[in-house]
């Protein structure tokens, strides 16, 4: 399914095969660019083997090369419930962290009581490729992402925005911030902050947009 097409840039729906390819534009453009990956030793790569649904942009001026991708799901409250024990039962490797952030902060959001839904689409991961920085793909994904989601007919958006660009991307295409959580107050048992990405990164946000 094509939801976009414009300036040169196709945004569809994912097919299966697109998965290795978009498998190896995380390793290069989303793993290890995040604050929640900066600086770290683990393969988080290989810990993470999302799938869901998803949306991929190409640039059809450059022989269809991926530039932009962006992973979601249909989110209830029993798979959130299993996705937080889940993450409270991992080790604390890369990804294990990171899914306990994650539940930590949607937890706190009282996403279901807060806007009354029984689903919504929740985003897992988005990214650009970097010769479409500073060009607006993000927001081109992320309006597509808000029109299969209506097409599907879930009634809300949530991310979690980890990523100061990203963030400010989302809010532009129309999210809103209703929760946010300072990287430097997320600590361990010795109370030493478990994350420590650069300015601007400085906390992570949970978005919301009603479809």
């Amino acid at each position: 399914m094509i939801l976009s097409q414009k300036d040169g840039i196709t945004v569809r729906v994912m097919k299966e095969d697109d998965y290795p390819r978009v498998k190896t534009f995380m390793t290069d453009y989303f793993h290890y660019d995040e604050p929640m990956g900066m600086g770290l030793e683990e393969p988080i790569h290989l810990q993470h083997e999302e799938e869901g649904l998803s949306i991929v942009a190409l640039d059809d001026n450059n022989g269809g090369l991926l530039v932009d991708i962006a992973v979601a799901e249909t989110m209830d409250p029993i798979e959130m419930a299993k996705q937080h024990k889940e993450a409270e039962e991992m080790e604390p490797n890369a990804l294990g962290l990171s899914r306990k952030l994650i539940a930590k902060v949607e937890r706190e959001a009282n996403i279901f009581e807060r806007y009354g839904v029984s689903s919504y689409l929740s985003l897992l991961a988005i990214s650009v490729h970097s010769s479409m920085w500073q060009r607006g793909v993000l927001l081109i994904i992320s309006s597509c992402l808000f029109k299969l989601g209506r097409l599907r007919g879930l009634p809300l958006f949530i991310g979690s925005g980890t990523n100061y660009y990203s963030t400010r991307s989302a809010m532009k295409a129309g999210c809103e911030c209703i929760h946010a959580l300072a990287y430097a107050d997320y600590t361990d048992e010795q109370g030493r902050p478990i994350y420590n990405p650069p300015a601007p990164h400085t906390h992570i946000r949970v978005l919301a947009s009603k479809l």
